[in-house]
């Protein structure tokens, strides 16, 4: 008797525990709508942070694309006095390839979205690089052509 007592016992506090431990399907959906609900207002606040950086960039590049547009200028009237022809078309020739590249990267920070903060960095620096690159490039032009 004493024995069977003690599986009684045992069978009960293990089935106290198994349904102790589980969740009701209710807990478990309303947990899950919870962690959906966080999800997309995290991902709002990642998605409006980054549009926030992209029109403060833009902002920032618009001021340099004006910078290089008169710096350009500039270059196309000192090449326009230049009396040596082989200089003056080789000068032409690089300005022209700058002048292309300008004009990508203007229309690039003009077409971009954002879509996700990893495809926004990458962005970012890939353009600031070549955006350095072209100012670089016009800052020496005359030293260079």
């Amino acid at each position: 008797m004493n024995h069977s007592i003690s599986i009684l016992a045992t069978l009960t506090l293990i089935a106290g525990f198994i349904l102790s431990g589980c969740d009701s399907p209710s807990n478990k959906m309303q947990d899950a709508e919870t962690s959906v609900i966080e999800a997309n207002r995290d991902l709002e606040m990642a998605k409006s942070e980054v549009e926030a950086e992209l029109k403060m960039y833009r902002a920032e590049n618009d001021e340099r694309i004006i910078e290089f547009n008169r710096t350009i200028g500039e270059i196309e009237q000192k090449i326009e006095k230049e009396s040596d022809m082989d200089t003056k078309v080789r000068m032409e020739k690089n300005l022209a390839e700058y002048q292309t590249t300008h004009r990508e990267l203007e229309r690039e920070m003009d077409n971009y979205k954002a879509s996700g903060r990893d495809n926004w960095d990458n962005f970012k620096d890939s353009f600031s690089s070549r955006m350095d690159n072209l100012g670089d490039s016009l800052d020496d032009f005359f030293t260079t052509s």
